[in-house]
This record gives C-alpha cells, structure tokens and sequence, in this order.
C-alpha cells in the first residue's frame, strides 16, 4: 500500500511547484516579461497603442500563428478566448465604420488599422471582427486622401504624410 504522507503528498508538491515554475518563454531576457506584458495589456489609450500590444502579445505567446510562424497564411480559425492576445484585441476593439471600424480614431487614418492582423484572426469565427477589418481596407483605399503616387494619406481630413526617424 503507498503511504500517503511520505509519497503521495510529496509528489504532489513537486508537479505544483513544476507547474508554477513553467516558464512559457524559450529565452530569458533579463527582464519581468510577465510584469511587460502586464503593463502593454494596461497602458494603451489610444487604437495604435492597442493593436500594437495585441501584436506583441501575439509574437510572444502564439509566435506559431504570428507572421513569423511556420505557416501562417492562409490565416487558421483559432479559439479566440485562449489567445491572449487576441481576448485582449477583441476587448478593445470599438467598432464604427469605414476606415476606423475597428477604433474610432482622433483623426489618424491608419492607427485603427493596427487592429487589423487580429481583427483578421477573430473574424475567422466571428464575422463582426471579419466586417469591420474589411470596411477598415475598404475605408483606406477608398474614403482616406491618396497622393498621386498612392501613398495613403497619415491624417483622414487631409492629405498629409508623416516620416519617423528613429536614431
């Protein structure tokens, strides 16, 4: 007979400890990933800020359905409420129309679309997320000023282009 209290018990100890000692990360990066991602899901304000969190959260707990995965296209239905990113999306996600479907923006014609990659994702089994990422690349090609070169226009009222130099 096994005794309880001297084998049992202890192995017990030793899977729940395993368990919350698993690190879900492949590399350590020298920092509280778990407190950064923390911060990028609390943070934002503002569509661009949203999009570009769901992306990150993507890229570190799903990088298998990322870009950057093994085979990512066609784009695969998943279980939207296990993808953390993608619950996070979906929550902050506002849905209006055109080319700020996905956010109601300030003005900034393209911050709404950086919803886009998981309004894609959620809209294989939700067709609101589907409708609005198509009305966000209809409202951009269409409604938004356009220059003679085909540049899409950074602001929605007016033509306007905008360069970022990082040093």
């Amino acid at each position: 007979m096994v005794n309880l209290d001297s084998v049992i018990l202890p192995a017990i100890a030793t899977i729940t400890s395993t368990i919350a000692e698993f690190n879900t990360f492949s590399v350590a990066p020298g920092f509280g990933i778990r407190m950064v991602t923390n911060l990028a899901e609390s943070l934002p304000s503002h569509s661009w800020e949203y999009g570009a969190s769901a992306q990150a959260l993507l890229e570190l707990y799903n990088p298998e359905l990322s870009v950057y995965g093994s085979n990512p296209f066609p784009v695969p239905a998943s279980n939207n409420t296990q993808i953390r990113a993608l619950r996070y999306a979906a929550s902050n996600i506002v849905l209006g129309t055109g080319y700020s479907a996905l956010y109601s923006g300030n003005g900034a014609a393209g911050d709404p679309a950086s919803l886009g990659v998981s309004a894609v994702m959620l809209g294989k089994t939700n067709k609101t997320f589907a409708q609005a990422a198509d009305q966000t690349v209809q409202g951009l090609l269409e409604d938004v000023p356009r220059f003679s070169n085909g540049a899409i226009s950074h602001r929605a009222n007016v033509p306007e282009l905008w360069c970022v130099r990082f040093l």
